[in-house]
């Protein structure tokens, strides 16, 4: 399961010093983050800190609502002995008028690394990025890309077949708004898989032709066909009026009941949170063995550590 390259991670580096979209990233990148973050989840005992970034300040700039990505990367930057930074819009100066650009250059003044960010604005790390000389992650973009979200549902599903290459993985939901469905589809791409996507018509992007994914009218075919379903969220707060006829309506065709799951023993099926229990998923479910999400959340601090010791190394 475990058959990862032994890097040399005191002089292996990315192929960019920054992370802004899964692009980014090559195939030999993203396993050199999953065997660093190997390395990190069979040697982290409680308590343990890791050096990695030691003398390194890293700002967890989020513009925008987050539970997983902020307290993930805060506990990552933690493990790793990083200075933190947290950044709250709420109380900040741009409650006051000043600009994105006024807020990073301050905060660049302060010593600033490495800068997490996530934005409600697509392309805003990328604008970022071009602004400064620290090192910018993405965590979270708009409509436009979440990586380190794909980094963990890909390393999850690593970890759990053993392989990515000829696995069918069908991501059903809201994939016209989800930076996730996007970030998955290139990165799952990109390693190998086979991926399809199901949702209603309102909600799939008019382009989706550039992905090369199969497209299934109906949850059923969806799941008679795949290894394993990545559930999105209905993101109702992201929704124009008359997109849906009605959330009820979503549920009867897309949601995932428990007679639909028992059809397929062996699916893996999992979600990037927060999970609308009772419209795309039932609640009776979270604790089925191949349902992943916790895992997910577990694998998720991993990753963004062993991202975050590879992207530091640009700076020593």
């Amino acid at each position: 399961m475990w058959n990862l390259v032994n890097f040399d991670f005191m002089t292996d580096k990315l192929t960019h010093p920054y992370l802004l979209q899964v692009s980014d990233l090559t195939y030999d990148d993203i396993y050199k983050i999953y065997n660093r973050a190997k390395f990190f989840l069979e040697n982290f005992k409680p308590g343990t800190k890791f050096d990695d970034l030691k003398g390194i300040t890293v700002a967890l700039a989020f513009f925008e609502n987050s539970t997983r990505t902020k307290l993930s990367f805060d506990l990552a930057a933690k493990r790793l002995s990083a200075e933190i930074i947290n950044f709250q819009t709420s109380t900040s100066s741009l409650s006051k008028g000043e600009s994105l650009i006024d807020t990073l250059r301050t905060i660049e003044a302060m010593g600033v690394d490495i800068y997490v960010v996530r934005h409600n604005c697509s392309g805003s790390a990328q604008f970022l990025q071009a602004n400064t000389n620290g090192i910018i992650v993405n965590a979270g973009d708009g409509k436009h890309e979440h990586p380190t979200q794909a980094l963990l549902d890909t390393f999850t599903l690593y970890r759990h077949f053993g392989k990515l290459e000829g696995l069918k993985v069908c991501i059903i939901g809201d994939i016209l708004h989800s930076r996730v469905a996007r970030s998955d589809i290139a990165m799952l791409k990109i390693l190998g898989a086979d991926v399809g996507i199901c949702s209603p018509g309102t909600l799939i992007p008019r382009a989706k032709d550039i992905w090369d994914v199969r497209l299934f009218d109906t949850i059923e075919e969806s799941v008679a066909w795949a290894d394993t379903i990545i559930l999105l969220r209905l993101q109702r707060e992201r929704m124009e009026s008359g997109i849906l006829p009605s959330i009820r309506e979503y549920t009867k065709y897309y949601g995932v009941t428990l007679q639909l799951f028992s059809k397929k023993p062996g699916l893996v099926l999992m979600h990037p949170g927060p999970v609308n229990y009772g419209v795309e998923l039932d609640y009776e479910l979270s604790s089925y063995p191949n349902v992943l999400i916790q895992t997910q959340v577990t694998h998720g601090v991993f990753i963004r550590m062993a991202l975050l010791s590879l992207l530091s190394k640009s700076k020593k």
